[in-house]
């Protein structure tokens, strides 16, 4: 402070002969702070701070993103009786908003006497960034009814917002004002355009904006290649990649995705390895593509290569490869994640502590992952349902009940894969009658309709505590057809309670819709065996066989020295099979 009093006394600086504030100066050495301490130092009556001084602090509030800093500057303005103009209140609205503080920018929007064109945009831009997209078009609307005619920049700004809430018809009216005002030219707003009719899922209407632009830039063909690919049509999507006249890492990282979400991960790795530059957007599109394909081991393979070229994982990263962790019960690598990543990165994403409970849960470690959930800041259904689905599968049905209770309590609805959970763990507690009433619940209080995975729960548990006549009934009442995973899950209630003649009916409608899957021969087969009908054992043995069905063999994997392996009943085929 000492320091900045010698300046105030000492140093008010002559420029083009006007006399500089010694804040300016202050700034200018990287000392912000103390450059706003130097401001109350100043009699406002012998010294009145000019628009270029204020805008000067305003702009090193924003490089900084300092917001309690920019709102000492506000005060100081209203303080000293300064009339804040249109161009400094926009600078203000502009600051607040990339500071996070969309309440500040609104309020500066609302005390303004004036406002301008940049005023609202500024403001429409503020929501559309903060995820606000519905006050976004709210304040479109209200600009024009104050009178405030949009421009290009408006309209570039208003249509990502249409384009996130997929409000196609909101979109299509901003496109007809668009065309009155004689602004489709623009390649800003027909890139805009064309991102939201993809967006929006209207393939056709996107194509028609592009081709009639009289200029693209990289972002327009950019957003048509993705919409291409998201609709599957991967071909024009290839077709259009071919002939762009740049490209960019977006631009490569859409045509991979396309590839994944086809299912071609050999041409997607083919692209993927051309890449002149990669950033962390691409790495994800491999990583999730082939996670979502099944494909777990690649996806982990790619996390790794990704990890030795130093660059840093973000959340969408983390919660694309726990999901591969999970499926391949690579318990030791999912810690790894969480040791060395989350906790020191991503305290606080909900979707990265989801994925981290799913991954838990289904290694077999439930009570890692209640400790994961029970130090998870906020929760949303996705977080209760991991938990409770984790506890229904692993045989925990009274814990998976109890934590439903406490769902319906915190006031967050659930859903219909949280009903399946319950549903399971009603199936493994043998609670028949709280099965039935959790099932009428999903209906009658949460208006949720049932899938085939809850058909599949209530035959499972009527079938395990006996009641087959009853399960069959259920199946036969259904609203839809049931499917193999109904009827497979009472072939197993069969084969449990010994019931050769419900066993019978059941196979042949399995045997009719999937004629060629060899679990449910084997199951009818142990049926007979167990009951000492070998003959009946032999014909369904010689039915596999004129049916050219063989067993497939079964499969266990280990995780050992951080890479999991994969084994199989049958010869030894492993690479170290002379060690076994």
């Amino acid at each position: 402070m000492v320091f900045v009093q010698e300046i105030h006394k000492t140093l008010f600086i002559l420029t083009n002969h006007k006399i500089q504030h010694p804040c300016i100066a202050l700034c200018r050495q990287g000392q912000l702070k103390e450059a706003l301490n130097s401001l109350y130092l100043t009699n406002p009556k012998s010294f009145r701070l000019d628009s270029y001084t204020y805008s000067f602090l305003l702009e090193e509030c924003l490089l900084k993103r300092a917001l309690s800093e920019a709102r000492r500057v506000h005060t100081h303005m209203s303080e000293s009786g300064f009339n804040l103009d249109v161009f400094l209140a926009n600078k203000l609205i502009v600051l607040y908003a990339k500071c996070g503080s969309v309440m500040d920018a609104r309020r500066v929007l609302d005390e303004m006497p004036v406002q301008n064109v940049a005023s609202w945009t500024a403001m429409i831009q503020a929501y559309s960034k903060h995820g606000r997209d519905k006050e976004a078009l709210e304040m479109f609307c209200e600009m024009q009814k104050n009178d405030t005619q949009p421009d290009q920049f408006t309209f570039a700004t208003i249509l990502p917002a249409c384009a996130n809430l997929a409000v196609l018809e909101d979109g299509k009216k901003v496109h007809e004002d668009i065309i009155r005002r004689g602004f489709q030219s623009d390649v800003y707003v027909g890139s805009a355009l064309v991102d939201m009719y993809v967006k929006c899922g209207c393939i056709e209407g996107a194509r028609k904006v592009f081709d009639k632009m009289p200029e693209r830039n990289v972002v327009s063909w950019t957003a048509m290649v993705a919409g291409y690919a998201q609709v599957g049509d991967v071909g024009r999507a290839t077709e259009l990649f071919e002939k762009m006249p740049e490209r960019n890492v977006f631009s490569w990282t859409a045509m991979v995705t396309g590839y994944t979400q086809a299912g071609c991960l050999d041409e997607a790795l083919r692209l993927f390895k051309k890449m002149p530059e990669r950033n962390v957007v691409s790495w994800n599109a491999m990583i999730a593509g082939y996670a979502q394909n099944g494909n777990f081991d690649e996806a982990l393979r790619i996390f790794r290569e990704m990890q030795l070229t130093g660059l840093k994982p973000n959340s969408v990263t983390v919660a694309s490869v726990l999901p591969a962790c999970a499926n391949l019960a690579a318990l030791r690598k999912g810690m790894e994640i969480h040791d060395s990543i989350i906790r020191r990165v991503f305290q606080f994403d909900i979707f990265v502590w989801n994925a981290l409970v799913d991954m838990y849960a289904k290694c077999g470690s439930i009570e890692q992952a209640r400790q994961v959930f029970d130090r998870m800041l906020k929760r949303n259904v996705v977080s209760w349902t991991s938990m409770i689905v984790g506890y229904a599968a692993h045989g925990f049905g009274k814990e998976a009940l109890q934590l439903f209770e406490q769902l319906q309590l915190s006031g967050i609805k659930p859903n219909n894969i949280t009903f399946v959970g319950v549903l399971c763990a009603c199936c493994h507690a043998g609670l028949v009658d709280d099965g039935l009433q959790y099932y009428n619940s999903m209906m009658q209080d949460y208006q949720l309709s049932p899938s085939m995975e809850h058909y599949c729960c209530m035959v499972d548990l009527l079938g395990r505590a006996g009641h087959l006549e009853e399960a069959e009934e259920f199946i036969n009442k259904m609203p839809i057809k049931p499917n193999t995973a109904v009827w497979g899950s009472l072939l197993g209630a069969c084969r449990t309670h010994a019931n050769i003649e419900l066993g019978e009916r059941v196979a042949n409608h399995l045997f009719e819709l999937d004629p060629e899957n060899d679990v449910y021969y084997v199951q009818l087969s142990n049926i007979y065996a167990a009951a000492g009908l070998w003959n009946n054992v032999a014909n369904v043995r010689k039915l596999m066989k004129d049916r050219n069905i063989t067993k497939f063999p079964g499969c266990s994997w280990i995780e050992l020295n951080n890479k999991v392996h994969a084994f199989v009943t049958g010869p030894i085929t492993h690479s170290i099979r002379g060690n076994l």
